[in-house]
């Protein structure tokens, strides 16, 4: 591999390992699994370039690349390890709620500057594992197109799909998502149930935030936060109630 190849190479994984981790966590929703997967990606990429497969020569061409890899290494550990229910959120609240240990930690929490965006940070962690329930191709499609700034023909490509299955896809996911939400959010409908992101917002900081305030409240709204967010990572208290998820799945 040429120096200049190499020196692509690094810069393509630098600028894209953040975003990656992101995206990554969005889908299999553990983030010491995505970071686990990012790693693979990296190493998958290198060794592509040490071989005779012929690579992109541009950063955009390798970007696309590496979320090829990584996407499909991600549909693959959730064909191999999913235990996934659609309404462990739920069970995982009930649990939360009467674990005085989870509690203290939650505590120490309140007021802190990692928790300043929660309501936001719990809009997306939401979208999350409201899409994990929806097949991994329709949630990796709409997130490599609405979130992560693909095209549909580069989201295509990325998923070895043809471009009208793809749209199909987006759209599918797009529809399941809104119906969703119409009947359990109370952001969004009067009769729904769900408003943790405010919740949340008054229990560490003693305001009511709302992620949606001012907007239109559908899912291109959700998917705007979700695009100004596709860097982040989880904060200290979602990184806690994930792994009261994994042992909710666990029993």
């Amino acid at each position: 591999m040429s120096t200049e190849a190499q020196g692509l190479l690094a810069q393509t994984y630098q600028q894209s390992r953040r975003e990656l981790r992101s995206y990554l966590t969005r889908i299999v929703l553990r983030p010491d699994i995505a970071e686990e997967l990012v790693q693979q990606a990296a190493v998958k990429l290198v060794e592509a370039g040490q071989g005779d497969k012929e690579m992109p020569d541009n950063l955009d061409g390798m970007r696309a690349w590496l979320f090829r890899v990584a996407t499909h290494l991600a549909i693959d550990h959730l064909r191999r390890h999913s235990t996934w229910r659609e309404n462990i959120m739920l069970e995982a609240r009930e649990v939360a709620e009467d674990s005085e240990a989870f509690l203290a930690e939650s505590a120490l929490l309140r007021g802190s500057a990692e928790t300043s965006a929660i309501a936001r940070e719990h809009l997306t962690v939401c979208f999350s594992c409201t899409l994990r329930n929806l097949p991994a191709q329709q949630a990796a499609a709409l997130l490599l197109a609405e979130v992560y700034g693909f095209t549909v023909e580069e989201a295509a490509q990325i998923l070895d799909a043809s471009f009208g299955q793809t749209k199909n896809w987006i759209q599918a996911a797009r529809d399941q998502m809104r119906d969703k939400y119409d009947a359990t959010c109370a952001l969004i409908a009067k009769q729904g149930v769900c408003h943790q992101c405010v919740e949340l917002s008054e229990f560490f900081h003693g305001r009511k935030d709302d992620p949606l305030a001012g907007s239109a409240r559908d899912i291109d709204a959700r998917l705007a936060i979700l695009r100004a967010r596709r860097e982040a990572e989880l904060g200290p208290w979602h990184r806690l109630m994930m792994r009261l998820v994994d042992d909710v799945l666990k029993n």
